[in-house]
């Protein structure tokens, strides 16, 4: 069985080839991801096999866990694998055959799959899960609840603030392929100028640096001191 970094980067590996290999082997992908010899012939078949105690309902669906989506008693069913931040790579949800991260909730709308769930285990043995307070853990996300309040220290290059700052803008969108870091590097303020420019601000107004102005239109609280 493989690490969580070991089994991300195979997702990542999948997405940059560019192969279109995938094509309806969404079970097969989320359990190479982590490891795990074949177990279920589709994502259905897969998810109803694997034991109560190894099947979990919480969202979003933790790192290194491996979530499906469809119905117990018909269809095939999609399986994915879950990584921070409440995203999953998928086969065929952006293109054809090839991988992609996407929202873990996108499934329900786009494909009328409603999700039943993760598993923390396979007949291969545990999953690399991220359990609460883990390093690759993302707290803005835990038990599905989003971190909104934080101390802002203007001096800090490596804080909670710049932590809840990248949290607030992964839910609303932007990418960070390794989930926050808490650092405030060139990515992060690209980020927070987009975020601004969204906003309709221009020039000096949206400069990338997450001032009170910034941080309170991303739901966030500015506390000096």
């Amino acid at each position: 069985m493989r690490t969580y970094a070991q089994a991300k980067e195979f997702a990542q590996q999948q997405h940059r080839t560019g192969s279109s290999a995938w094509h309806n082997l969404c079970q097969m992908f989320s359990r190479q991801c982590v490891g795990a010899a074949p177990f279920g012939a589709s994502a259905r078949e897969a998810f109803n096999a694997t034991a109560p105690e190894h099947r979990h309902q919480s969202t979003p669906p933790p790192a290194g866990a491996i979530a499906y989506y469809g119905f117990a008693d018909h269809g095939a069913g999609h399986a994915v694998f879950a990584v921070n931040g409440g995203f999953v790579w998928s086969n065929d949800i952006l293109r054809s055959g090839q991988i992609d991260r996407v929202r873990w909730d996108v499934f329900p709308s786009r494909w009328r799959l409603p999700y039943r769930g993760w598993i923390s285990r396979t007949p291969s043995g545990e999953l690399p899960v991220q359990r609460q307070g883990d390093k690759d853990d993302l707290p803005g996300y835990r038990q599905g609840r989003k971190v909104y309040s934080s101390k802002m220290r203007l001096a800090q290059d490596d804080s909670d603030s710049v932590w809840n700052i990248q949290v607030a803008l992964m839910a609303r969108g932007f990418e960070f392929e390794d989930g926050p870091t808490a650092y405030y590097g060139q990515h992060t303020r690209r980020c927070v100028a987009a975020f601004q420019r969204h906003r309709g601000w221009v020039g000096a107004d949206a400069d990338g640096i997450a001032g009170p102005r910034t941080v309170g239109r991303m739901g966030l609280v500015w506390v000096d001191g």
